[in-house]
């Protein structure tokens, strides 16, 4: 499924005879595909859904979250990330690509080109195959081109060959984070325990640990928070182990204490959450040595 919601403020999908149907055509166009073909991949694509904090990658993230909790099928979630100097690849990209990737889809890169030449381009080329190599569940990166004549945009020499054919120092940049992708990542196992803890808690609200992706110097962690009964709103506690630091988080509100080992996380809206509902958000620790898991709780009210 391609390009469904509109550019802009508003969240919405963008106008068509199919939309014009109601809103379940998405929904009806994957369940007939997964019951023609039960190995086929299905996948939404789309442009400008790079950056988190916009409204189009948001409405994209309901949708594929709504999905996945009543087991409408989707397997995979496509950035075409086309870049240039009014649209440049977002601070907040490896955020998008992690926080889709939670919810249980691969997440891949389906367009990429960015307008721009030498060093400047090259970084940003750099950067996105780093924040792709940073989440396991990025399985794929395609280049939208060979040659920038070839491109769509062919004025703004997007791609990692020039018109010739030669090699541009995107090209390296690019081969250089793949091969360092292949070696920085020890895959070191953290303590204690089984792989998801026993969920902590208790009452209305109960909160589990799970661990995320792994690097040489860091590591990602998703708690989920399950209503026991119906609850208006949750809260949970991070707690990390000195000299570890929470770098980055998703799909909350946090805050901290005056020690910075303590995160307190509060939903983005609201909190209420049915009996046996469930809930997750994110974070990523630099763990300066120190691998031991957070300890997690929750509270609710």
């Amino acid at each position: 499924m391609n390009e469904a919601f509109a550019d802009g403020s508003s969240g919405a999908r963008r106008d068509s005879n199919l939309q014009r149907t109601g809103n379940d055509w998405i929904e009806a166009a994957f369940r007939a595909a997964r019951a023609a073909d039960p190995n086929a991949k299905l996948c939404y694509n789309d442009y400008n859904t790079d950056n988190w904090s916009h409204a189009k990658t948001q409405a994209v993230y309901n949708m594929v979250r709504d999905f996945k909790s009543r087991g409408v099928p989707i397997d995979c979630v496509g950035f075409q990330a086309h870049f240039n100097s009014g649209n440049p690849v977002p601070s907040n990209y490896h955020t998008t690509l992690s926080n889709f990737a939670a919810l249980g889809v691969d997440v891949q890169i389906t367009e990429l080109d960015i307008e721009g030449s030498g060093s400047s381009q090259a970084q940003q080329y750099q950067g996105i195959v780093q924040a792709c190599l940073a989440v396991a569940r990025c399985t794929g990166i395609t280049v939208w081109g060979v040659r920038d004549t070839d491109s769509w945009r062919a004025s703004g020499t997007p791609l990692l060959f020039d018109g010739s054919g030669n090699k541009k120092a995107a090209y390296t940049s690019v081969l250089n984070a793949l091969n360092a992708g292949g070696t920085t990542n020890p895959n070191p196992t953290p303590t204690p325990g089984p792989t998801t803890p026993p969920p902590t808690g208790g009452g209305s609200c109960t909160a589990t640990y799970s661990e995320g992706e792994k690097w040489g110097d860091r590591f990602n962690g998703v708690v989920t928070i399950r209503a026991n009964s119906a609850i208006n709103s949750w809260r949970s506690t991070v707690t990390v182990r000195s000299p570890q630091k929470i770098i980055a988080t998703w799909s909350g509100t946090p805050s901290w204490d005056s020690s910075g080992n303590v995160m307190t996380m509060v939903p983005n809206g609201s909190g209420a959450l049915a009996a046996g509902q469930t809930v997750s958000f994110g974070f990523t620790v630099q763990h300066n040595g120190n691998w031991t898991w957070p300890s997690v709780t929750c509270s609710a009210s």
